[in-house]
């Protein structure tokens, strides 16, 4: 029989063992460490590689760091092989673009703007750039149009005017500043003896050069329509999908349009009631679709006396005449008319002809609405005959923002006098969307609106003079004589059509409520 081992033995062999359990456990715990979360790097040829390989073209090699969402799926789909449109086979609801998530929450794709703009993240041009090289080295032609060599000369060459650029504009600090006019568009101010006997001529035509296209990259002078021949293309009509005659028949419109001919689409409409779209032959998609300069909103009676106590048709009228869309027409249809009656005959007259007078839209009143559904099909029939042998002129979604449309549909307007420009339904539905935010200049003029008198005309009038409430008030500041302040917004309109011109009882009224600290 084995003996007994003494204490100190036992002592012994319990620290050895101690000893083993703490190197294992810190073995254990330098393993768990030195794992590295993977990187994550979109499948060949899904929807996160695609839209990640579109967007790096654009900023790459055409100098756009970002994209409208139209934009966007439709240059990625050439690199994927589901579709951006239509759910696959397996999939009920997700599309190529549900990837978009993904990326946005990976932080390799940023969105911002109105309209939305999607560009790439430092982490994401990281990425595409990987995804490039592994291609190359695979031996595939990602941009089969694209040529890298030239690419490579012409950042080179970029980076290399930069350097040059700041060394010389830091050469000699407290020279005066000349301002150098860069066209009717913009102004540079380039400081530090720019033009002095220091800086060579060259380099000064080079930097002129430079400072320009990145000013023209975003002027009206440079815009480019994309053109759509005739007879490539059909008119439809666009019906409102929330537009009905009662609630116990949402159709009737709809079937009676189809019952006398027209082929139409039913869809829900940021603005208005019925649009006509352009759509080309073939085309399943809303990609392919162009809003023509016609818009509808039609009111019942009833309903024309409901949003005139709510503020709703002030507010309609609105959005209406800052949607770019140059034919705007109000249908009334006569219904109910003891409603009418009780809330004043005088008051929607009146109304009715405010409509067409100060704010210049065209009123049309039926009896029914079966009438109206007559005018609907004669219109249509007469937009078929204007526009599908003419050529459609369309601004490209990527030089659409809300801040600028209107001004870039007014420039327009003035060089080319017999075009009109017309924008995508992607477009026409992000710039008219209640859901978006509005411009500072779209806030400014709804505040001033609430003025009892303030009509849109007048309160854009003084938007163009005061473009924020900050310079409305440094005006009436500057100013040190009281009266003068009651009168300052008179000037404003100057020998403009009456409608827009302020009166003194109006100037004031603005003056009391805007700059008083108690009204």
């Amino acid at each position: 029989m084995p003996s007994r081992p003494d204490e100190e033995t036992i002592q012994t062999l319990r620290q050895n063992i101690d000893q083993n359990q703490e190197f294992t456990s810190a073995e254990h715990e330098s393993k768990k460490q030195k794992k590295v979360p993977k990187t994550y790097v979109p499948q060949y040829r899904s929807g996160a590689y695609a839209i990640i390989l579109a967007l790096y073209k654009s900023n790459e090699f055409e100098s756009t760091p970002s994209m409208t969402k139209t934009e966007l799926m439709k240059e990625a789909q050439q690199y994927c092989d589901a579709s951006f449109d239509m759910p696959g086979a397996h999939q009920k609801y997700y599309t190529a673009w549900s990837c978009m998530k993904t990326l946005l929450d990976k932080d390799y794709v940023y969105k911002n703007g109105y309209p939305v703009r999607f560009s790439l993240t430092e982490s994401g041009l990281k990425i595409a750039k990987q995804m490039v090289q592994t291609a190359k080295s695979q031996g595939k032609v990602i941009f089969p149009n694209v040529d890298m060599d030239q690419l490579e000369t012409r950042k080179y060459a970029e980076r290399e005017l930069s350097l040059s650029t700041n060394d010389n504009l830091n050469y000699s600090k407290g020279k005066e500043s000349v301002i150098i006019n860069l066209g009717n568009n913009s102004e540079a101010l380039l400081k530090n003896g720019f033009g002095s006997s220091h800086l060579n001529q060259p380099f000064m035509e080079s930097t002129i050069s430079m400072i320009s296209s990145v000013n023209k990259s975003n002027a009206f002078s440079n815009f480019k329509p994309v053109e759509w021949a005739p007879g490539t293309f059909e008119v439809i009509l666009v019906l409102d999908n929330r537009e009905v005659k009662l609630k116990k028949d949402r159709d009737y419109i709809q079937d009676s349009l189809q019952q006398k001919g027209l082929t139409i689409s039913v869809r829900n409409l940021e603005l208005g009631d019925v649009i006509w779209v352009a759509r080309k032959h073939n085309s399943l998609t809303r990609q392919d679709e162009v809003v023509l300069d016609y818009i509808i909103e039609r009111k019942r009676m009833d309903d024309l006396v409901s949003s005139i106590k709510d503020g709703r048709f002030r507010e309609q009228k609105f959005r209406l005449s800052r949607s770019g869309i140059g034919q705007i027409i109000y249908l009334i249809e006569d219904y109910n008319l003891m409603e009418v009656a009780e809330f004043g005959v005088d008051a929607i007259k009146s109304a009715m002809t405010a409509t067409q007078v100060l704010n210049g839209f065209f009123l049309k009143r039926t009896g029914a609405i079966d009438q109206s559904i007559d005018y609907l099909v004669r219109m249509t029939n007469m937009l078929k005959k204007i526009y599908e042998n003419t050529t459609l002129y369309v601004i490209p979604d990527g030089a659409i923002y809300r801040a600028n449309f209107l001004d870039l549909k007014q420039h327009l307007a003035t060089i080319y006098t017999n075009r009109t420009f017309h924008v995508s339904f992607a477009s026409y539905s992000d710039l008219n969307s209640k859901s978006r935010s509005l411009t500072l200049k779209d806030t400014f003029i709804k505040l001033l609106m609430t003025i009892r008198g303030m009509s849109a005309e007048k309160a854009t009038e003084i938007v163009k003079t005061y473009p924020t409430p900050h310079h409305l008030f440094d005006a009436f500041n500057f100013l040190d004589n009281e009266e003068e302040k009651k009168k300052m917004l008179m000037e404003i309109g100057g020998n403009m059509i009456r409608r827009k011109n302020i009166g003194s009882a109006l100037s004031d009224k603005i003056y009391q409520i805007w700059n008083n600290d108690i009204y």
